[in-house]
């Protein structure tokens, strides 16, 4: 026999308390739950356990006006680094008793309005957009959406409502690390020139040879797509040019995967012939031989932070900005740099 939902009377007349201050102490209202004792609200608790309760949904909606759920706005769904930010999302979501939506845009502008079209037919509370490729001010100045935070990978950081990363200093801080490993001719493999991400690496690896004393050799970078070919590719140019190459910074542990293959097609050890740093340290990292030392951020710690964010934002209710932040990132060290033995 299929067991009868508890609702709040049933939870009501166990606790011995009216149903008005079920709702109350339940839902954990401002001005609710703090106006009744201690012992009757753990009363209604225990009583809710034993009973099994569970909340509608639906009907606290109705109630508060809120759906309790977050649209999650992803580029890629299958990309490994906007899902370990969705992880972290959704783990404290779930703890703060939210739902999630998530949709895929694909890099596709039309399909991005699609998604966010849906969601507002959900009625979410709040958006979150991983790694988008859109203009945060499109939406951030529009009050026709939702509050939203923004978790910018690729995309430059706007002052308001974005978690982001310092690719600059993560690109100073890769190529230091060669330096002070006594390396002196090291090369740089980019990303495309017209990403964000990429021109902010590039600049730290410029910041990192003039304040070594270094002149920038423009010839000593190659740009590639992101792509383990394109790594292949990049650094057999940059040894054609420049076989004294001793280290290379890549921009991506994909294209480092790939300069670690032209490179043993050429004949070299890494790292005792070409040490090698990559960045993101994806999962393949570690899988590598030699294993990569790589440039990390704490990818986990983002999703939950611009979950906190946007969760005390709805909470709020009157403020639709918060000052962005930008988390610190740090090399994991491997055995393709030459400071630790493979």
């Amino acid at each position: 026999m299929t067991r009868k939902r508890a609702t709040q009377a049933d939870v009501a007349r166990l606790a011995g308390v009216s149903q008005t201050a079920v709702s109350q102490i339940l839902s954990g209202l401002e001005n609710g739950a703090s106006n009744f004792r201690p012992e009757t609200r753990q009363r209604v608790l225990q009583a809710a356990q034993e009973l099994g309760y569970v909340p509608s949904m639906m009907a606290r909606a109705l109630r508060t006006n809120r759906t309790m759920t977050i649209g999650v706005v992803l580029s890629f769904l299958t990309d490994e680094l906007s899902l370990r930010i969705t992880r972290g999302i959704h783990e404290i979501a779930t703890e703060r008793g939210y739902g999630l939506l998530i949709g895929d845009t694909e890099q596709n502008p039309d399909l991005e309005k699609r998604v966010l079209e849906q969601f507002q037919q959900h009625q979410v509370d709040g958006l979150i957009f991983v790694d988008s490729w859109s203009d945060p001010a499109i939406y951030l100045n529009d009050e026709a959406y939702p509050p939203m935070i923004f978790v910018q990978l690729r995309q430059p950081m706007v002052e308001h409502n974005c978690v982001g990363i310092d690719n600059i200093r993560g690109g100073y801080d890769a190529t230091r690390h060669l330096l002070d490993l006594g390396y002196r001719k090291v090369a740089h493999i980019s990303g495309p020139e017209h990403w964000a991400s990429a021109a902010e690496r590039l600049k730290g690896y410029k910041k990192a040879l003039e304040d070594y004393g270094f002149p920038y050799d423009p010839s000593l970078v190659e740009f590639g797509d992101w792509e383990i070919c394109s790594g292949t590719e990049a650094t057999h140019q940059l040894l054609n040019r420049h076989p004294e190459i001793d280290a290379i910074f890549v921009a991506n542990d994909l294209m480092a995967a790939g300069c670690i293959q032209a490179a043993v097609s050429r004949g070299l050890r890494v790292p005792h012939d070409l040490a090698i740093v990559g960045y993101d340290d994806r999962y393949l990292a570690e899988a590598l031989t030699p294993p990569l030392t790589s440039f990390a951020y704490p990818l986990n710690q983002m999703g939950q932070k611009a979950a906190h964010l946007l969760i005390n934002r709805l909470l709020r209710r009157k403020a639709r900005s918060v000052p962005s932040v930008t988390v610190a990132g740090n090399l994991v060290i491997r055995a393709s740099c030459g400071a630790v033995s493979s």
